[in-house]
């Protein structure tokens, strides 16, 4: 019984071998993640086992199977009509009129622009892709840097996908089984304090350049841009205020917030059908290349858990510590290191699962690993080579990849310092809001 004992364990650690090796083959290889994916299941599948192949068109099926997914594509489609209406500018008006009389008031509006823009649209690329297309052209025009410019509207798109709705969010709810309501409840202190952080270190980095105030604080200006940005700030409160008032599934709030914009859109004539069918199917194209990773990513967990690599896993991680703080320090390391590689609906599936079995062993809340996983998926869309939020940013802002990346390190080490606040006081910074709610 030792020497099969022994035997099974090496099969199984060649399992392992096996894939994570093809892993790293088709990445390096420059395969889309999907297919990276995709194709490293049906290897594993065919060579390493008697499973017929319908199970792959099972789990296909399986991974997009869900009601509560619906919610990817219509936020995806909000943060799409958003850009498509005067919505975001009406945002940036009120953000100039609220802190543009500060040092680097450009910059402080450029980081609670994005704060209130995340509180709609759910992705850090629908928020780069509105903030910064009116935002860096108009700090390059009053001398901000190319660089500062770049790298503090990549970093605070960050706040996208932590103050809700989150699409990243609704995937780990719906990949890991808990509350996306709560999850989303559970990102907003985290994603207020990236915001205070972010703006107090564009602060220093202004007074440092000698960049000035961008406008004179007027109460009546402030009062005029908060009225007329009253039908965007609305937005919000339709989707959290139902989530929360239980009016609304998550799924319902994104499709109640993209009719109202519809509306909005043909009521100030911003919208015709043809713009709308433009919108539609920008926001499909976007949705599909998510929902194919999903569905490819649900085969490969299956995988996993076929070839018991969680398991494998469990023992040498609760030897290295048995102390739950330690531990999410080394697993956002190896996240943080991984997300520069991976695109992050590809390291939810073969990262997590990993260290699930560890997390409910160490008797780490659900919800505070759940925002040590967000925050680290949002590190790494700031970290090149994948970096999807960088390269938004350097097609608008002109700029290469390095050199925003080096500009990006200070607002890099806010979020790390969030993260921080997150592992080390989660009843704080997590736990506390749907506590007060009733959501836990």
């Amino acid at each position: 019984m030792e020497v099969d004992s022994v035997d099974l364990g090496r099969v199984l650690n060649m399992l392992v071998i096996l894939v994570f090796s093809l892993l790293a083959l088709f990445i390096a290889l420059n395969l889309p993640v999907a297919f990276a994916l995709g194709v490293t299941s049906l290897a594993f599948l065919k060579i390493a086992t008697n499973v017929p192949l319908i199970v792959v068109v099972q789990r296909l099926f399986l991974g997009v199977d869900s009601f509560t997914l619906l919610g990817v594509p219509l936020f995806i489609f909000v943060g799409v009509l958003m850009n498509y209406t005067n919505l975001s500018q009406k945002i940036i008006d009120f953000c100039m009129a609220l802190v543009g009389h500060l040092k680097g008031g450009l910059a402080m509006v450029n980081v609670v622009t994005s704060m209130f823009f995340a509180g709609v649209s759910g992705t850090s690329m629908a928020d780069t892709a509105a903030v910064g297309g009116v935002l860096i052209p108009a700090m390059i025009d009053r001398g901000y840097k190319r660089d500062f410019t770049g790298a503090i509207t990549a970093a605070s798109s960050t706040i996208g996908i932590i103050i809700p709705p989150s699409v990243p969010m609704i995937l780990y709810g719906v990949f890991v089984g808990l509350s996306v309501p709560t999850l989303f409840i559970s990102g907003i202190i985290p994603g207020i304090a990236i915001g205070i952080v972010m703006c107090l270190v564009a602060y220093v980095i202004s007074v440092k350049e000698g960049y000035g105030a961008d406008t004179a604080f007027s109460w009546i200006r402030l009062w005029q841009t908060f009225v007329a940005s009253i039908p965007a700030l609305i937005l919000p409160l339709i989707i959290l205020g139902g989530i929360m008032g239980g009016v609304f599934t998550t799924t319902e709030a994104a499709g109640a917030a993209a009719f109202y914009i519809i509306i909005y859109g043909f009521a100030t004539r911003e919208f015709t059908l043809k713009k709308v069918y433009e919108a539609a199917k920008e926001s499909a194209l976007l949705s599909g290349q998510v929902m194919i990773i999903i569905a490819v990513a649900n085969l490969l967990g299956w995988v996993f858990a076929y070839a018991k690599i969680p398991q494998l896993l469990v023992g040498p991680f609760l030897s290295i510590t048995s102390n739950p703080t330690i531990f999410l320090w080394i697993a956002s390391l190896i996240m943080i290191i991984a997300g520069t590689f991976l695109h992050g609906t590809a390291m939810l599936v073969i990262i997590i699962p990993l260290f699930l079995p560890v997390v409910a062993k160490l008797g780490i809340h659900p919800f505070h690993f759940a925002m040590v996983v967000i925050l680290c998926w949002g590190i790494g869309q700031q970290t090149p080579p994948v970096a999807s939020a960088l390269y938004i940013t350097c097609t608008l802002a002109k700029i290469d990849m390095w050199t925003l990346t080096k500009a990006n390190i200070p607002f890099i080490g806010s979020l790390i310092l969030v993260l921080a606040l997150v592992i080390h006081f989660p009843d704080l910074f997590v736990l506390s809001l749907p506590k007060i709610l009733g959501m836990l």
